[in-house]
């Protein structure tokens, strides 16, 4: 039952993007994600390093913005995100930006476990390839407290702006 929430709270905020995105006069603010790569530090040969998924992303520059998205996960679970995020002016001849965030992330953190759903905190690094088209270098440290244990994983995601 949770999944199917979030699921569906998932697609809702991804279609209410698009929609914002497609009237807002600030379309250069929003992107479509595709998930692409993610490089764990630990036990990398028990993960799928393709990862594909799409999703959206609002990240005007020092205001902030959120974003939401499916991919398939590690292990090939069907995964599902979203959150929040500031994102810095452009930097180094306008083409690197720096965001910070936090998403609620519900997957399959181990091999062979039920998914969980964590709130989990996600530094990113964007590059911008193109007048339109950007990389994002994104993942989650490894964290440790509580009874919680995350492995540190890098994302390279392809950002493209649709106007």
């Amino acid at each position: 039952m949770k999944t199917q929430i979030f699921k569906f709270n998932s697609i809702l905020v991804l279609v209410f993007g698009l929609f914002i995105a497609s009237t807002s006069a600030k379309a250069d603010n929003g992107y479509l994600v595709l998930s692409t790569l993610a490089l764990h530090f630990e036990n990398f040969d028990d993960r799928n390093a393709f990862t594909p998924g799409v999703g959206w992303e609002y990240s005007p520059s020092s205001k902030l913005g959120w974003h939401a998205g499916t991919l398939s996960d590690s292990f090939g679970f069907q995964s599902y995100y979203g959150g929040i995020n500031y994102a810095t002016r452009s930097v180094i001849a306008g083409r690197v930006r720096f965001l910070v965030g936090a998403s609620v992330v519900h997957k399959q953190f181990k091999k062979n476990a039920e998914p969980e759903t964590k709130l989990l905190p996600f530094p990113a690094l964007e590059v911008k390839l193109s007048r339109r088209s950007v990389l994002n270098i994104s993942g989650s440290p490894a964290v440790d407290f509580a009874d919680q244990k995350n492995n540190a994983v890098m994302f390279f995601q392809y950002k493209l702006q649709l106007r």
